[in-house]
């Protein structure tokens, strides 16, 4: 096995794994950002509510 075949060897060795695992990465890394981006929009709503009771907002 000359070097060049070696080299594509380990490359399709180890991209394998990794392109069959990247939608799953990429599937969790967008809705870790939705969460944030959506509780932070909740928290911000929530700081401009005005309670009739001071502990209503607290539950």
């Amino acid at each position: 096995m000359n070097d060049t075949a070696a080299a594509v060897l380990v490359a399709v060795l180890v991209g394998g794994p990794a392109v069959m695992l990247t939608p799953f990465w990429l599937a969790r890394r967008s809705s870790e950002s939705h969460a944030n981006t959506t509780a932070a929009a909740i928290r911000a709503q929530q700081g401009r509510q005005v309670a009739e009771r001071p502990k209503e907002l607290t539950r």
